[in-house]
């Protein structure tokens, strides 16, 4: 590659000729993403290669905003959940690391400064209701209602309102123990508190999904909303009907895949009753990422073989997240001037087997896999080790 004179470069890095799926597009296209300062600098058909310091070639490829993976667990070391965030992201394509709720007030503090601050993926937090977060998973968060501190949630949101999205309640028998919706509540008085959207992790009641669903406000997240089992989105194979009110009220449903939360049964049953996701995310954590769940491109592929176009499917882990958790700087997008995080990848033809949570399996004739991610411009390493730890806990309702 040679340049005119002493001109300085145009680009810091071209991405051409791959296939670009972009959220903001009617279809996808062959075509260039160029990068400089770290965002977007230039999209279109045969960019001039001559204006770029690095040129990477893509054809057969296809390309698309970095992931953002709505529920995700990335405090290693401290939590029993979280898994070292940039190792996973740089073999998967997300950029953009959700973590839904593993800090709460007490330990959000060692979150931001030891494992947000350094990291390279954009991590985003929920702050859990409950003080400690998610540290062990022998006695479970409201078991003991004492940890559901509301004033020291609002503190700490508005300490770290440059950060934190919002706040998160897991509820369900095993987490709840005997104190009924009483967590929802006090998790529904932090967002009235904060002006910030709540993130409520689905499980088996009590409390019900119809007295969930009663706490809810526009922008509020129902996260693993494709659980099999009884107290779902489905009711003798058809959504509920308070369900879709919640929905047409502005109440967003998330997978959150993990190790006990998606059924293709319920996924097929959703789906034939017009009723997507609106984002597609992982709950990737010590348990998940040995399977079912696995990486979001794998949770993507699952999609895929249920019938959803890529297109759609990309929108539900890019635009659509980033809109959940009030992005308002590009991510997700390929908008000029967006931060340029990028996700390539290739969609291998072939008889693949998926399996869900259940062990139920279904087979897909395309899947996904990342080969390079981009993060602020600048490719992410794909061989650093995600922070496995021994299994020392039976898989739950997680």
């Amino acid at each position: 590659m040679t340049r005119d004179g002493d001109d300085p470069p145009a680009y810091d890095l071209l991405l051409r000729g791959g296939t670009i799926v972009d959220p903001d597009a009617h279809e996808r296209f062959i075509g260039d993403v160029a990068v400089a300062g770290g965002q977007i600098a230039a999209v279109g058909p045969a960019l001039d290669p001559r204006g770029a310091t690095r040129v990477v070639e893509l054809s057969g490829k296809i390309l698309t905003p970095g992931l953002v993976d709505l529920h995700a667990h990335g405090y290693w070391g401290v939590t029993y959940d979280g898994l070292n965030v940039d190792a996973v992201a740089g073999r998967t394509g997300v950029t953009t690391w959700v973590d839904a709720g593993s800090s709460g007030a007490a330990t959000f503090p060692g979150f931001r400064h030891y494992v947000i601050e350094p990291s390279t993926t954009r991590i985003v937090p929920f702050l859990n209701l409950c003080a400690i977060g998610i540290i062990y998973r022998g006695v479970l968060e409201f078991n003991d209602l004492r940890y559901a501190d509301v004033p020291f949630a609002v503190e700490t949101i508005e300490e770290h309102r440059d950060l934190i999205a919002g706040i998160k309640v897991r509820l369900g028998r095993a987490i709840v123990g005997d104190s009924g919706d009483q967590a929802l509540w006090l998790a529904r008085d932090v967002a009235d508190h904060t002006g910030l959207p709540l993130l409520v992790h689905l499980g088996l009641p009590p409390p019900s999904i119809r007295e969930i669903l009663g706490a809810l406000q526009p922008g509020d997240i129902v996260t693993h909303c494709f659980r099999g089992g009884v107290g779902g989105i489905v009711l003798g194979g058809k959504i509920r009907a308070d369900v879709r009110a919640a929905r047409r009220r502005g109440v967003l449903f998330d997978i959150g895949h993990g190790s006990g939360s998606f059924s293709f049964a319920t996924a097929r049953e959703a789906l034939d009753d017009g009723f997507p996701p609106d984002s597609i995310s992982t709950d990737l954590h010590q348990l998940s990422i040995r399977g079912p769940a696995h990486d979001l491109p794998t949770v993507m592929s699952k999609f895929l073989a249920l019938g959803m176009t890529l297109e759609d499917v990309v929108r539900r882990v890019t635009i659509n997240p980033a809109t959940a958790i009030r992005r308002v700087d590009g991510t997700g997008t390929l908008r000029v001037g967006a931060p340029a995080d990028l996700a390539v990848s290739v969609l291998e033809d072939g008889d693949f087997e998926f399996v869900d949570v259940m062990g139920t399996t279904v087979r897909g004739q395309q899947r996904l896999k990342n080969v390079m991610t981009f993060r602020a411009g600048r490719e992410m390493d794909r061989t650093r080790d995600y922070g496995a730890l021994p299994l020392f806990v039976r898989p739950r309702d997680y």
